[in-house]
């Protein structure tokens, strides 16, 4: 790739940071190199990599998915370089040449090049990004030993990312000795003490007290916040860096022009200087992380199924409908905020920072992708609104109306009666959710979504039976 950037007369436009990748020594392992890590913690270490203190910090981006090889290896072919695109709202557009990724190892194909580098006492820090889902937990943070997945990796086969912190993290404790940092940068709320909750289950389950011993003496587990808006890759700005620098990156990622890394101050071993390129160093997450799962994450999530009711392709799209508009406003002021509370967080100023970066039609970010995996986002994004209401004597009406048109287009999308299909990787939880009076039932008192609220709040279950029948109606569902 770089020697397309060398011949190319554009490249003026590219912006490329002044160090030299053979300087560098990788410092950082990355679980789960998806679109989003490239598009925020590659960017924030390739920024990094460019300062004094920044050489020891390369990052090895690690596949762990058998789906994903393929992918993977165009990636390692490119030897983990790639165009960054960020558009703001406006349109402004620029380009840089992420080059973090200094190695690349595909953990579905060579499990122990995973185990060899993570017992590396050069790593420093593992930090992961499998999607909400991919920590196996139910409602009460247990470990879901029945799942096939984990059934699978307790007998020794490779599914999750415990599996792997597993095999390497015993492989260190045997050979290097050196306390590491893992940390999580899924949207979870307390995402540090999810992950460890997960791995310390995982550790008891394989009946390892002699390494669950050496983790809690000599690892740490920071909790973070993460936010940018990152669309699925497209084919279209894929063309966009061939015409505009000749270069062929069938890797290039885009995202918005808004970039937030809020980080526990809470490390093993070494810490990177990430202060230096913007990100935070604060005590406590919590106040940062339930802002944007409350506002931002939430809103994503009440909003797009109403969007896709809609027939709407693109999520920027409904920041410009009248009626869904004034329903995220609505969402916020009257559900969102109020339950949050006292935050040290303007969240007044933030929602409004969310709005504008919402209607960024540059993003170009889908109602389809949004709508993925409801099951796992609901009891995460959208369960705290509903219990902060509640607690202080409100009634959620607004956050309940986005509930209602989940299960509304649930059932739309798998009778064909909507033009967004559903992605839905616990479809078979979903399965009880009939479109009658018994499935609403079981909906509107599923434990996993909504823990207590309908027996300490009984209004709950008739407010959203209601919603959920005024939303059929509305869309003749």
């Amino acid at each position: 790739m770089a020697n397309h950037l060398i011949a190319t007369q554009n490249a003026d436009q590219l912006l490329e940071r002044g160090y030299q990748r053979n300087d560098i020594t990788a410092g950082v392992m990355h679980l789960g190199v998806g679109a989003f890590h490239r598009a925020h913690q590659a960017v924030y270490f390739d920024r990094l990599l460019a300062t004094p203190e920044g050489k020891n910090w390369g990052i090895i981006g690690v596949n762990l998915r058998p789906q994903d090889s393929a992918a993977f290896s165009r990636f390692v072919e490119q030897k983990g370089e790639y165009v960054l695109k960020t558009m703001d709202p406006e349109g402004n557009t620029e380009y840089e040449h992420i080059r973090s990724l200094v190695g690349q190892i595909d953990g579905a194909k060579d499990p122990e090049a995973v185990d060899q580098t993570m017992a590396d006492s050069a790593i420093q820090m593992i930090t992961s990004t499998v999607t909400e889902g991919g920590y196996y937990l139910d409602e009460n943070r247990q470990l879901m030993l029945d799942h096939p997945a984990i059934k699978g990796d307790l007998a020794g086969e490779r599914h999750t990312l415990y599996a792997f912190l597993y095999a390497g993290l015993k492989l260190r404790s045997q050979t290097s000795n050196a306390k590491i940092t893992l940390l999580c940068c899924d949207n979870l709320r307390h995402n540090g003490e999810i992950l460890e909750a997960g791995l310390m289950q995982f550790l008891a389950a394989k009946g390892d007290s002699e390494l669950a011993q050496w983790v809690s003496d000599n690892v740490a587990f920071p909790c973070s916040m993460v936010d940018r808006i990152t669309p699925k890759p497209s084919p279209e700005h894929v063309e966009d860096v061939r015409e505009r620098f000749g270069i062929d990156d069938q890797m290039t990622v885009m995202g918005e022009d808004y970039l937030q890394w809020v980080i526990q101050d809470k490390f093993a071993g070494a810490k990177p200087a990430l202060d230096l390129v913007n990100a935070q160093f604060v005590d406590d997450v919590v106040p940062y992380e339930e802002a944007k799962i409350r506002i931002l994450n939430a809103g994503h999530t009440n909003v797009v199924y109403q969007a896709a009711l809609k027939g709407m392709t693109y999520f920027d799209e409904a920041m410009r409908d009248e009626e869904l508009s004034q329903y995220f406003v609505d969402f916020i002021l009257e559900d969102s905020i109020p339950a949050i509370g006292d935050s040290i967080v303007d969240l007044d100023a933030y929602y409004k920072i969310i709005g504008r970066r919402f209607s960024n039609a540059n993003i170009g970010d889908t109602v389809e992708r949004i709508c993925t995996d409801g099951y796992a986002k609901f009891p995460i994004f959208v369960y705290p609104s509903l219990a902060g209401c509640y607690n202080k004597g409100r009634t959620p009406a607004k956050t309940i109306q986005g509930i209602a048109a989940w299960f509304t287009y649930y059932h739309k999308a798998k009778a064909g009666t909507v033009a967004t299909p559903y992605h839905e990787p616990n479809i078979a939880s979903m399965e009880r959710f009939t479109n009658d009076a018994e499935g609403i039932k079981y909906f509107a008192t599923d434990r996993y979504l909504w823990g207590d609220i309908p027996t300490q709040y009984p209004a709950f279950v008739t407010d959203l039976t209601q919603a959920i029948q005024a939303m059929q109606q509305q869309y003749d569902a």
